[in-house]
């Protein structure tokens, strides 16, 4: 976990989102940002990210501070219980972390990389 504690959040910790309306006081949001060379898919109710070699595929971050140790080790462990691994990126000169997955598999593409916007297509 980061000395700051901030991290790119693309999915269920988004605002708005389930686990955000869960953890949303000690969540401080900062900006949000594309970050290129990054693919999303869907696993049903939430997303996954994978590094990719096409860097014109994009995905919608929203970098938020953790403001409570017990939380960001709650998260921390929400992720990686469901097959995420944790690293690190430099942001606007910031050291932010963020869960990605090793391989896409066979799961559907998120193309918009937007998954707020896509979930929401799913629950019309």
């Amino acid at each position: 976990m980061t000395r700051n504690s901030l991290y790119a959040f693309y999915g269920s910790l988004r605002r708005g989102m389930e686990l955000y309306k869960k953890f949303e006081p000690h969540l401080q949001y900062k900006f949000s940002m594309w970050l290129s060379g990054y693919e999303m898919y869907s696993l049903g109710p939430y997303p996954c990210i994978v590094r990719s070699q096409n860097y014109s595929s994009k995905i919608l971050v929203e970098v938020m501070e953790v403001y409570h140790a017990e939380t960001e080790k709650e998260i921390h462990e929400i992720e990686i219980d469901a097959g995420y691994f944790l690293t690190y990126l430099k942001l606007q000169n910031q050291q932010v972390g963020i869960y990605l997955f090793n391989e896409s598999k066979n799961y559907p593409p998120v193309l918009s990389g937007d998954w707020v916007t896509f979930f929401g297509e799913l629950e019309r």
